[in-house]
């Protein structure tokens, strides 16, 4: 069910369309004197057709703007938020179209005796300037919003915002321009349809400024990182010999997405800025960030920029229609103009000091060692990369791979060289080699096998998900037991078809949820007492004898475990 929300906006604008059309056929039909010439000669059709488009054009605006005040007043959350979102910018859509008919028809309807003149220039017409200029400024305003959402992505956030804010003064505008321009419509629902539109449109407003003035902070903060939230984290994982890196609070930044790019088949790339241009948190080579998306998921994604460019980020998300739902939403919900919460940056894939590399990426886990090939390219040592993928086409960032060294980079796609043959790359490799692997599962399988016969490489690993499936790696199964949370002192029961994360979540809401999979590290939580079941594919022997558990996957042995709660 991961596509029915796509299925629902299709659907709500398929409806809204119809509907539309119908009703504009419906109020010309109604216009028509009941004794009259027949439609196709009547020469007042044109009045008829300005009246209708121009009626359902202010409606549909009228809608678009209540919408907007929606989100802005954050009254729509979730699943409702991408829903509302879409709805708005196709109903913004509608109104330009009809706007457009109704400006046709004017011109068309020789009653009115209108022209360019009268039609572009505010208060120009002898007769009723006011609805008239009232008309070509609300046209001016229009064209300012609707430019200007099209070319969100090219203009700084806070620009963009204040001319959005147009939408606002174009609307009364809009009203004032129906009110007096006489649409000969007498009926009372008419009337109180328009004052009860009216009256929610301004309680909404006020409650958005309102809600604006008492969540305003200094512009750095309020713009980059509003949000941060104090949370419990043991260090974070030692995958390797270096020093980990301990985190004692969990920063969440409001970031605007700048641009969508798409890199390859399936594959869309998001450039993340601080809406302010203040720099962003410094990052190493193989860390993530988690994006807190419309819906409440959160997910996390590999940094695949520059780490030396402190003003943006870069990630790419590979659509999988038979995941959770996550890359879905990013690529059907998340837009050009948009912000977004996001939390890192976190490196649980660090780069270590090695005399040779050898990075294979398998699809999507190109992402995860751009920047490492990178960096040691700009080292100067000894290095091989090695990208596998089903086909060229799906292939992310081929030629920034690719320029990085075409003599080190090997690009196979399955479709024309067949799989990469692990075992010869991993037998020629240097000893010492540092091997580094992101890919599908079979690939990191086959990858661990051949390094573990080879006792001079170390290996590095990073998996999209969980190794396999069934009770082991959802966190489910097995006897029921009890929580103990020794900083609340509750007593959680966890049932045999629950987690240990879920269950805890209804008491501390505010633990991490990532992947779920025992993948990311997200939920690392400290054991004070009791014999965990671990059953994550993170976590080294070392971590796990000192106390660290991920609550996402793993269970317990005992009847009870203290955590650090």
């Amino acid at each position: 069910m991961a596509d029915s929300p796509a299925r629902r906006v299709v659907a709500s604008r398929i409806w809204i369309g119809g509907l539309s059309v119908s009703a504009m056929l419906i109020l010309v039909t109604c216009m028509l004197p009941r004794n009259g010439p027949a439609l196709r000669v009547d020469p007042a059709i044109w009045w008829y057709v300005a009246r209708a488009s121009g009626l359902l054009a202010a409606a549909l605006l009228g809608a678009s703007v209540l919408g907007g005040l929606l989100m802005g007043a954050r009254l729509a959350r979730g699943s409702a938020r991408v829903w509302i979102q879409d709805l708005h910018e196709f109903l913004g859509a509608l109104a330009v179209v009809f706007t457009v008919m109704h400006l046709a028809a004017v011109l068309a309807a020789d009653q009115l005796g209108i022209g360019l003149r009268e039609l572009l220039v505010p208060f120009a017409r002898p007769a009723n300037p006011v609805a008239q200029g009232c008309g070509a400024l609300a046209f001016y305003l229009l064209v300012a919003v609707v430019l200007t959402s099209w070319a969100r992505a090219l203009l700084p956030w806070r620009w963009w915002r204040r001319l959005h804010l147009l939408a606002f003064p174009l609307f009364g505008l809009v009203c004032v321009h129906t009110a007096l321009a006489g649409s000969d419509i007498t009926q009372p629902v008419v009337h109180w349809a328009g004052l009860l539109v009216g009256a929610v449109t301004l309680s909404l407003v006020a409650f958005r400024l309102r809600t604006a003035r008492s969540a305003a902070t200094p512009p750095a903060v309020a713009a980059s990182f509003p949000v941060t939230r104090p949370v419990s984290r043991a260090p974070q994982p030692q995958l390797t010999s270096a020093a980990p890196a301990a985190a004692t609070a969990e920063t969440g930044m409001r970031l605007l997405v700048s641009q969508t790019t798409w890199e390859a088949h399936d594959v869309l790339s998001l450039r993340l800025h601080s809406p302010a241009g203040a720099p962003l948190p410094s990052w190493e080579p193989g860390a993530h960030i988690e994006l807190a998306l419309p819906s409440g998921r959160r997910r996390q994604y590999s940094l695949c920029s520059d780490p030396d460019d402190g003003s943006s980020y870069r990630i790419a998300v590979l659509q999988a229609p038979e995941g959770r739902g996550g890359s879905v939403e990013v690529h059907t919900a998340v837009r050009a103009g948009q912000l977004i919460t996001v939390y890192g940056p976190r490196n649980h894939f660090p780069l270590v000091s090695s005399s040779a590399y050898l990075f294979i990426a398998g699809g999507i886990g190109i992402t995860a060692m751009i920047a490492m090939a990178a960096r040691v390219a700009a080292e100067g040592v000894e290095w091989k990369l090695v990208y596998a993928g089903r086909f060229r086409a799906g292939m992310a960032f081929l030629e920034e791979v690719s320029a990085l060294d075409p003599d080190r980079v090997e690009i196979m796609p399955g479709d024309e060289r067949g799989r990469p043959l692990l075992a010869e790359l991993i037998g020629a490799a240097p000893p010492g080699t540092a091997v580094y692997c992101c890919g599908p599962d079979r690939m990191l399988c086959t990858v661990q096998k051949h390094v573990a016969a080879r006792p001079d490489l170390s290996l590095h690993c990073e998996r999209f998900a969980g190794a396999g499936s069934g009770e082991r790696f959802t966190g489910v199964g097995g006897d029921a037991f009890r929580v103990e949370l020794r900083r609340t002192g509750r007593i959680i029961e966890v049932p045999t078809d629950r987690t240990v994360l879920r269950a805890v979540r209804e008491a501390v809401p505010a633990v991490p949820i990532g992947c779920e999979q025992g993948v990311c590290g997200a939920c690392r939580t400290t054991v004070l007492a009791g014999e965990p079941d671990h059953r994550d594919e993170l976590l080294t022997d070392a971590e796990r004898a000192a106390g660290t558990m991920l609550i996402c996957v793993s269970r317990a042995r005992s009847k009870q475990l203290i955590l650090d709660l």
